[in-house]
Parts: structure tokens; C-alpha cells; sequence
């Protein structure tokens, strides 16, 4: 509650920050978040996203790459737009990275160090530098992916080189583990923190250049096909919200 010398303030909505929300996952998630939230964006390109004309008052754009991300820029300018939203900071969804190998083997020093930046330190850095600015209650979701858990089948691909990286399955595997630990650091302040591992959501550009691989990756799941984008969100939605309120330290595939 902000407060007044002749009355108490009520925000008009919590606000979010989502990194990535220029991606094939990140943009519906975006517009669900947007029905509820005000939403600070971060990416490289957070101002070139085209919305529905009556969600652009509550979108945040932020042109922060995160390859080179500066913890006190970012929390001076979230500091900012809180205050000029009179809003509070209830939720991060973790969705941007960056540092994918360029071959599925490569495991050389430089391959590493970029992958375990771009996939996993990165988010928890983020978390860590705007913990502070938290409100009680609040929800943190690390986006992970099915490969922390499962391998790909090499016979999917029709080509080897187009298979999913070692090193992004073994960054998402650590990002969720992070996200356990956070649980516990952070449950004390009643912040909880959860990740999602989506499953096969292979976006436009790979089913459209990939259809054999898109189809065998479809045999492979229960309902026998791949997963739309709009259907994402909702998970997102539902662990930002109040009938998540004792859930924490949770993967949700």
C-alpha cells in the first residue's frame, strides 16, 4: 500500500518482469500476462514487439541484452517503473537466454562458459539482484525445457547436427535445480519459486524447414502432436497467481 497524507493508494496492478518476451513461448506469454499484469519486458528488441492497441499502456519494454547484463541498470530502471506505475513487483518469469553451442558436442571451455552464462547464471543473477524489490507473496518461474530431464533421441533428427545440445539439456538441468534452492533461500520472505519444462514447442522457422523431425517428435508424445503456443501460458499464469500460493520448489513438465 502506497500511502498518502489523505488516503491510501491502491496499485492498480502488480507488476511482472519476463525476459525473452520476443520468443515463439515468450510472446504468448506475454499477452496472457498482460490481462492481469503490467509487464516490464527484457530483451534486446523488448520495444519492437506489435500488441493489441489495449495492452500497450500495461507493456514495459526494457532494450536490455542479456548477454550484457548490468544488475544495477536493470534494478534502477525496474526501481523506476515501479514508482512511476505505483506498483509492486510480484512475479519474475525467467524466458530469455542466450549462449546456445553451435554444435550439439561442443563442450570446449568457451562453448561452456557461454551456455552456463546464457542458460542458467544469468537467471540466477537476475533473481538475486531484485530479490529486494520482491513483494511478499510474490512468484518466480524458471523456464526449463524437457531435455534437463530426457535426452533426445538422435533418430528423431535427419540430420545429427540439428539435435538438441548437450550442453543446453545440462544448463536447463542446472536452472532447475537452482530454482529448488532458491525455493528454500527465498520461502522465508514468502517468495516462491517454481520452473516449467516444456515439452515439444518447436517454433515456426523449425516446423516449416523441419517437418520430418516435427512429425517423429510428434509420435513420441501422448497426444500424438506438438504443442501450440498459446498453450504456455497458462501454467505461467496460474503459478503468478494466488491458487499457486503453496506451491514452491516445484518442476511443472
Amino acid at each position: 500500500y502506497l500511502f498518502t497524507s489523505l488516503h491510501i493508494v491502491m496499485p492498480s496492478r502488480t507488476t511482472v518482469l519476463l525476459t525473452g518476451p520476443n520468443s515463439h513461448l515468450g510472446l504468448p506469454i506475454l499477452e496472457k500476462l498482460l490481462e492481469k499484469y503490467f509487464v516490464i519486458g527484457v530483451s534486446r528488441n523488448a520495444s519492437k514487439i506489435d500488441l493489441n492497441k489495449d495492452l500497450l499502456n500495461f507493456y514495459l519494454p526494457l532494450d536490455i541484452d542479456l548477454s550484457e547484463f548490468n544488475e544495477e541498470e536493470l534494478l534502477k530502471k525496474t526501481e523506476e517503473i515501479l514508482f512511476e506505475k505505483k506498483s509492486f513487483l510480484g512475479g519474475i518469469v525467467n524466458n530469455g537466454y542466450f549462449g546456445y553451442p553451435t554444435h550439439p558436442e561442443d563442450i570446449t571451455k568457451g562453448a561452456l562458459s557461454k551456455a552456463s552464462e546464457g542458460i542458467f547464471a544469468v537467471h540466477v543473477r537476475l533473481i538475486l539482484s531484485l530479490e529486494g524489490l520482491l513483494k511478499n507473496g510474490a512468484s518466480i518461474i524458471n523456464i526449463t525445457s524437457m531435455y534437463a530431464k530426457v535426452a533426445p533421441n538422435e533418430n528423431d533428427y535427419t540430420d545429427s547436427v540439428q539435435m538438441n545440445a548437450l550442453l543446453y539439456g545440462s544448463m536447463k538441468a542446472a536452472l532447475m535445480q537452482a530454482t529448488k534452492w532458491l525455493s528454500s533461500k527465498l520461502g522465508e520472505k514468502k517468495i516462491r519459486v517454481n520452473s516449467i519444462s516444456y515439452g515439444p514447442f518447436p517454433s515456426e522457422f523449425v516446423q516449416y524447414n523441419h517437418p520430418t523431425f516435427v512429425s517423429r517428435l510428434s509420435e513420441r508424445t501422448h497426444l500424438k502432436r506438438i504443442g501450440k503456443p498459446s498453450e504456455c501460458s497458462g501454467i505461467v499464469s496460474f503459478l503468478l497467481s494466488e491458487d499457486a500460493s503453496f506451491i514452491t520448489g516445484a518442476d511443472f513438465p
